[in-house]
């Protein structure tokens, strides 16, 4: 018997025991794209890293037919790009409704979906080609290193940005990621669309704020337990600030205290909310708010404290976009307000 005819029956009695936060769909075998975008497609090289962060090289002579993609940078970017068709697993999104609306229902379709990771033994029976992920994703302990897949003919790629030893996070990193995951899939005018859609609004926020002779001080933090930690300038989310052309506050990347944030007195404040917090924004900015030792702050008086979802501004791909308009918009509403 053929395994792709056995292949769902194994997988659900392996997931059975699993957190409910592992969806198997019915239906593997969906719609792939046309065979004759395929048939026109031109061989890459591609440069990309190994997990240690060492550059390698693949070259794809076709495709990727089977892709399990790890994170949710990895599976919006290339459901984004139309490849949704192709994804046969998508682990690392907490839920459904954190993916963009537009692409909600292709995440949807890919026949296993989980927050968790699959182990590498069920993986290897879904005979992917191509596997994409972050650095991380290919440690000992986790899905192993690519030298491990490369071994049993299995592609895979890394978000630059998530490189280890990679101490300077950027735009241009998440929009490098997109373009390589343009040209792998033969959707390089996609890849362009989308970098594009970035660099426009960045474009736009310049065109606009020209005149300014003061720009807004920006602080960005993430609350960590009793402590509270700056994003600095070497973070995506720094390299964001100073594209958008404001005073970057903190941007050492340091532990502040209440105090210290109370001396700074942004004008806007950014708070990353990590995945175990989606849904509870209000709660976190009420918080805020509501601080008898806050009540001085210029942000709180004027209602300028936001809630920025980690996805936007950590090895973010398609979804740099949503970090940058977050950050516009908290920055520079009047720009943004309709005559």
């Amino acid at each position: 018997m053929k395994l792709s005819y056995i292949f769902p029956t194994v997988l659900v009695l392996l997931l059975t025991a699993c957190s409910p936060i592992v969806k198997v769909h019915e239906n593997e075998h969906r719609p792939a794209m046309t065979e004759q975008a395929d048939a026109v497609y031109t061989p890459v090289t591609i440069e990309n890293i190994n997990e240690k962060g060492e550059p390698v090289s693949a070259r794809y002579e076709q495709p990727p037919q089977r892709v399990v993609a790890v994170w949710q940078n990895s599976i919006e970017t290339l459901l984004a790009l139309g490849m949704g068709d192709r994804i046969v697993a998508g682990m690392g999104v907490p839920d459904a409704k954190y993916i963009r609306p537009e692409y909600r229902a292709a995440y949807e379709a890919i026949p296993y979906t989980s927050l968790e990771n699959l182990d590498v033994e069920t993986i290897l029976m879904m005979q992917p080609d191509l596997i994409v992920g972050w650095s991380s994703t290919f440690s000992p302990k986790v899905l192993r290193g690519t030298e491990f897949w490369a071994g049993r003919g299995v592609h895979t790629y890394i978000a630059p940005s998530s490189a280890r030893g990679n101490r300077n996070k950027t735009i241009a990193q998440e929009c490098q990621d997109i373009e390589n995951l343009g040209r792998i899939f033969g959707r390089e005018e996609r890849a362009e669309e989308l970098v594009g859609a970035m660099q426009n609004e960045i474009a736009f926020v310049a065109e606009k704020t020209a005149y300014m002779e003061k720009r807004p001080r920006a602080l960005v933090i993430e609350l960590l337990g009793k402590e509270i930690r700056s994003y600095g300038a070497d973070t995506l989310a720094g390299d964001m600030m100073r594209a958008l052309g404001v005073d970057h506050l903190a941007a050492e990347g340091q532990s502040l205290s209440m105090e210290e944030i109370i001396t700074l007195d942004p004008d806007a404040l950014f708070v990353i909310v990590i995945e175990d917090d989606y849904g509870s924004e209000d709660t976190i900015l009420a918080r805020l708010y509501e601080n008898p030792a806050l009540q001085g702050l210029s942000c709180v008086r004027n209602r300028r404290i936001y809630p920025v979802p980690l996805y936007a501004v950590y090895s973010a791909g398609i979804r740099t976009y949503d970090g940058i308009t977050i950050f516009a918009h908290g920055l520079y509403p009047e720009i943004y307000r309709v005559p």
